[in-house]
């Protein structure tokens, strides 16, 4: 015998099934063929859930059953309000959003999908463990309170750094210094006040907490939108090679270089600018000898250290090679002070052709004082 709710399923997959028939009877063209497989899908669909309802007998029970009261679904307490189908909906939106946009937005989706797809199951399961509510909200925050404090606490830091990162890159380097200051005093005075006032609710010093995050979410969404600062960018000898063969200093590039060098940096060799303005070289592994030619591998970065002993300001030049119609490669230190050190990493070219320049390690301004480059 039929129940109700499956004859008003199978009422509507007769109805689907008709409707089929006469649009498929009366249409012609590309359009009939789309419009005929939705109503038949639906057609499909009504039955089957009718089917459903048929065997389940719309989840009535016998009144003759014993303890019916308490066994049956009328008699289970309703479920508690739920965020969580709002939050898969939301990334099933995002889903569809990120596939045709960036992957990054498609991603974000994939998990936010997941995650509401677990907390939900979780909590349907937590609310039938048992008759007392308050033991399920125990077993379910026993079982994902462990995964969420940790995720949250992350995601919610690097929201804020990069809400914060947001603002300090809209701003100017003067009003950047004021904010940064501001904020802190703000952060300082919050603390001073919630440490002095040890009744305070913790629902005031979450909503203040939330509030204030919520303002920088919204500060740094809207610096992201209207886009940094301009930042020029800085000369270095990288960017202005023709340095490299001048003497002494080049202004900006060498004024505020610095002037040491971690004692953890591997060299091959140490570069010495003696106080006679001599260049040697001190070749790791052979100590107590001077040398005026280096041995160094081709195509792999090597490193020397460049020490300044002479009484004016020089820079170490590596001098590379020109290969072919190629320009002459050149790399530099920035000029090193009387009594200070700097770091050069440089590479030589792998190549089949002869170098048409010398390949030496010089100093700018002083003839003569180069230490040879040999490439096996």
């Amino acid at each position: 015998m039929f129940t109700t709710g499956s004859k008003l399923f199978l009422g509507a997959s007769a109805l689907s099934l008709v409707s089929a028939l006469l649009y498929a009877g009366t249409t012609d063209g590309a359009l009939s063929m789309p419009g005929v497989l939705g109503l038949l899908t639906a057609t499909i669909v009504f039955g089957f859930l009718g089917g459903i309802n048929w065997y389940t007998r719309d989840g009535n029970v016998s009144g003759a059953q014993e303890g019916v009261e308490r066994t049956s679904s009328a008699a289970q307490p309703a479920g508690s309000n739920s965020m969580w189908p709002l939050v898969a909906a939301v990334g099933v939106g995002g889903l569809v959003i990120g596939a045709v946009s960036r992957p990054v937005v498609f991603k974000v989706a994939v998990v936010v999908v997941l995650a509401a797809a677990v907390e939900w199951m979780v909590l349907g399961w937590s609310e039938r463990a048992s008759g007392d509510s308050d033991y399920n909200s125990g077993v379910r925050r026993r079982i994902l309170f462990p995964l969420e404090f940790p995720i949250l606490a992350a995601v919610g830091l690097g929201v804020i750094v990069y809400s914060f990162s947001r603002v300090m890159l809209r701003l100017d380097k003067d009003s950047g210094k004021a904010a940064f200051g501001a904020i802190a005093a703000m952060v300082l005075f919050a603390g001073f006040v919630f440490a002095s006032k040890r009744n305070v609710a913790k629902r005031t010093v979450t909503g203040v907490c939330t509030i204030a995050a919520v303002a920088l979410f919204g500060v740094g969404v809207a610096s992201a939108v209207q886009g940094q600062r301009t930042i020029e960018a800085h000369p270095t000898t990288a960017s202005e090679a023709a340095v490299c063969l001048e003497a002494g200093t080049a202004g900006e590039i060498d004024d505020n270089a610095s002037q040491s060098v971690s004692a953890k940096s591997s060299v091959i060799a140490n570069v010495y600018l003696q106080s006679n303005n001599v260049v040697v070289a001190y070749v790791n592994g052979v100590p107590g000898t001077a040398f005026s030619s280096i041995d160094v591998p081709r195509s792999a970065w090597v490193r020397v250290l460049f020490h300044n002993d002479a009484d004016q300001s020089h820079r170490l030049t590596a001098r590379l090679g020109t290969f072919g119609a190629n320009a002459e490669v050149i790399q530099c230190t920035t000029a090193v002070h009387t009594g200070h050190e700097a770091f050069l990493d440089f590479k030589v070219a792998k190549t089949n052709l002869a170098s048409s320049t010398p390949i030496v390690l010089m100093v700018p301004g002083l003839d003569g004082q180069e230490i040879q480059i040999n490439v096996p």
